[in-house]
């Protein structure tokens, strides 16, 4: 004689509530194996089964309507196949959707919004948009400073061969031009930096551009520069947004 569950059992051992099994009968998507004159249900092992993978299907994400048309389509291997990865590629664009998400809440539990901060020009959103704009801008930098290291390579190479070769007099003239175009490139650069990037004050929310020379001397992060705000006064670290 075969295994057989009340309904009772049968929903305590897939974990789920006698209603769940009742309606999916209701559903025709598993009948119980048979149902006594006095109403009571019973199920077995095939009915088991059938329930265990409503229940996986459940959980992926598959409707109850595309899980009735695997079970009652003769082809439901074929069927199934290609619903999993259509579920899949959901899935994943759902998962990249909430990583994008996660990574500007991190960024903006990072950043010290003040009420001034939300209410004026410069909120949230326009943070985030601006922040775009100026991970789009570093990369940029990463690129001319990758440049600018491959001629500072170049340049004590050569140097280091004039020196070896006992060019005394070229030595110290190449030397010299290679720190003059260091020193013009990286000015350049750090120019370019600062002429597209402007300062959010987290005390009173004001938008500021610093003097070319405090933004140089001024200590820094990856996100925030400590400066003076023009309007409040207070020096503290200022977060860094993309200029209009």
């Amino acid at each position: 004689m075969s295994e057989r569950y009340t309904i009772g059992e049968a929903a305590k051992k897939l974990q789920v509530s006698t209603r769940t099994l009742r309606f999916y009968e209701e559903k025709d998507l598993v009948r119980p194996a048979y149902t006594e004159e006095n109403g009571y249900r019973f199920y077995e092992k095939d009915q088991i089964k059938q329930l265990e993978l409503i229940l996986f299907l459940k959980e992926l994400g598959f409707s109850l309507k595309q899980i009735k048309m695997l079970i009652q389509d003769e082809h439901g291997n074929q069927s199934l196949e290609l619903l999993l990865k259509e579920q899949y590629q959901e899935n994943q664009q759902k998962i990249e959707e909430i990583s994008k998400k996660q990574a500007q809440i991190k960024h903006l539990q990072k950043i010290k919004l003040s009420r001034a901060v939300l209410t004026n020009h410069s909120g949230i959103t326009d943070i985030m948009r601006k922040e775009n704009r100026l991970s789009a801008l570093r990369d940029k930098m990463l690129v001319f400073g990758g440049l600018l290291s491959i001629i500072e390579i170049l340049g004590i190479g050569i140097a280091f061969y004039l020196y070896h070769l006992n060019q005394i007099t070229s030595f110290v003239i190449e030397v010299l031009a290679l720190v003059v175009i260091i020193f013009m490139m990286a000015l350049g650069l750090s120019r370019y930096y600062y002429d597209n990037v402007e300062y959010v004050c987290p005390n009173c929310g004001e938008v500021f551009i610093p003097s070319f020379l405090a933004f140089n001397l001024a200590p820094h992060t990856p996100k925030f520069r400590k400066l003076t705000c023009p309007k409040c006064g207070k020096r503290s670290y200022c977060l860094e947004i993309s200029r209009e």
